[in-house]
């Protein structure tokens, strides 16, 4: 497989300020706390050290959350190391865009799992986990509701109101019918739509929806995944 490496001062679509972060710019230095290198994180790991996070009961809403779902061993055992104070998440979070939404959804995602790694490379005597915090209780309906592919937009017509995780997917057949068309028949794009479809079948909410699709995506690295709309929580 062929890559491509971009500097980022050279990528315009981020901004002036991200570039400056990732550079280490001393005029943005002022503005947030540590360094911007992996060596960083042993001040990071002392200063969480000190939170007083209730491992018990985040632990209990994960297995609940994941009762009933099928994964793999990897995430199980991951839910399991937070148990521990010697493990520390690694979190992105987004909200539960339309079949994942903008590209960054999945950019997140992938940067979690591998700086998870790094820091597990870099410091063996903790353990790290990969997060992905769904914002659930999102109530813009209008920026998750739509996706470009291919030049061509898909829009989920739906009339509930309030979190957008709560709503129904009763109302995704058309949608789904829309992205089908689009897809093809490709044998990479009848994959592609067979999961869509399975996780976004009727008779779920929003937010198990696509619980279930990044559960798909990541369950191979260990990616945990928690609906943020809970009141244990």
């Amino acid at each position: 497989m062929q890559q491509v490496y971009i500097p980022y001062k050279d990528i315009n679509y981020l901004s002036n300020s991200d570039k400056a972060y990732a550079a280490a710019s001393e005029v943005l230095r002022p503005f947030y706390k540590y360094d911007v290198n992996i060596d960083s994180f042993a001040q990071v790991i002392e200063d969480k050290k000190r939170d007083k996070t209730d491992r018990t009961t985040l632990v209990k809403v994960l297995k609940e959350q994941y009762q009933g779902l099928k994964t793999t061993p990897l995430v199980l055992e991951n839910i399991e190391k937070l148990q521990s104070e010697n493990t520390f998440t690694i979190i992105t979070a987004h909200q539960p865009s339309l079949f994942t939404g903008p590209l960054y959804f999945i950019y997140k995602n992938i940067t979690a799992i591998n700086l998870t790694k790094q820091l597990t490379a870099k410091y063996p005597d903790y353990q790290f986990v990969p997060v992905f915090w769904m914002g659930s209780e999102d109530h813009d309906f209008e920026e998750i509701n739509h996706l470009n592919i291919f030049n061509k937009k898909i829009e989920w017509q739906n009339e509930e109101a309030g979190a957008t995780g709560m709503m129904s997917t009763d109302t995704f057949a058309p949608t789904l019918a829309d992205l089908k068309e689009i897809l093809g028949d490709s044998e990479n794009a009848t994959h592609i739509y067979s999961v869509l479809e399975k996780c976004f079948s009727a008779g779920k909410t929003y937010a198990q929806a696509t619980f279930e699709l990044v559960n798909t995506l990541f369950e191979k690295e260990g990616l945990v995944v928690l609906l943020s709309n809970n009141a244990d929580l």
